[in-house]
């Protein structure tokens, strides 16, 4: 049976349902509190609490992760993460990232620095059941895809290729016409991170903020960054 991908927004962020025989990978859980409006979703698409098998979560920060505690006692799914990520998940807090432009650096400095980030990116803590370094074949859980380390927006920071499909977290964010992400701790792991996507057998990139993006698109603008 064929792998099929589906998204649905939560409010804020994108989730995704990568979903054979049945059997679902979460692929992030938006910001706190959204564990009824996930199941709601999944519910209406024709399945079950109990058919969500995994939760992976591309990285740490809130609005990833807001709701994998909750999502993860309702439903038994395991919690798969990149393992630099997991001190975060046990804090329930990952810092604002740099920003990559004049704009979001102010904003990543009012949040450091103001008392924001606690507030605004605190959830639930949690204890991841798998973990990996680099690359990961979901193929032996039953899923025809697999992760790879994509780093850049965090240290940790993962993505998931299914067929010609590659959901890839904050590493392209799709606002405001421009895809480069606004905020990134690294941006040269970041710069590395587009040139190996651009090198991926995909034809679309789903971003957790925004519409998906044609590869032609993330091309046309990788190339103007002399990424690609």
């Amino acid at each position: 049976m064929q792998t099929k991908l589906i998204s649905f927004n939560t409010g804020f962020a994108n989730v995704f349902l990568v979903i054979q025989d049945r059997n679902i990978l979460l692929v992030d859980t938006g910001n706190r509190n959204k564990e009824e409006k996930i199941l709601k979703g999944i519910a209406s698409r024709g399945y079950k609490n109990e058919d969500i098998k995994y939760i992976f979560l591309t990285h740490s920060h809130y609005d990833h992760a807001g709701s994998a505690a909750a999502l993860k006692e309702i439903t038994g799914a395991k919690i798969i993460v990149h393992e630099s990520e997991v001190d975060d998940l046990k804090e329930g807090f990952m810092r604002i990232p740099k920003g990559t432009s004049p704009l979001f650096k102010a904003i990543s400095f009012m949040g450091r620095n103001f008392g924001l980030e606690r507030k605004i990116g605190s959830y639930r803590s949690i204890v991841p059941d798998i973990t990996f370094t680099r690359t990961f074949d979901l193929n032996p859980m039953g899923f025809d895809a697999k992760i790879i380390h994509s780093p850049g927006h965090t240290k940790g920071s993962s993505s998931v290729i299914v067929g010609d499909k590659a959901i890839v977290g904050d590493a392209m964010f799709n606002m405001g016409g421009k895809f480069y992400p606004g905020f990134a701790n690294d941006e040269k792991s970041l710069f590395e991170t587009w040139k190996s996507l651009s090198e991926l057998d995909v034809n679309w990139y789903y971003p957790t903020h925004g519409k998906r993006i044609g590869k032609a698109q993330f091309l046309k603008e990788a190339r103007a960054k002399g990424i690609a």
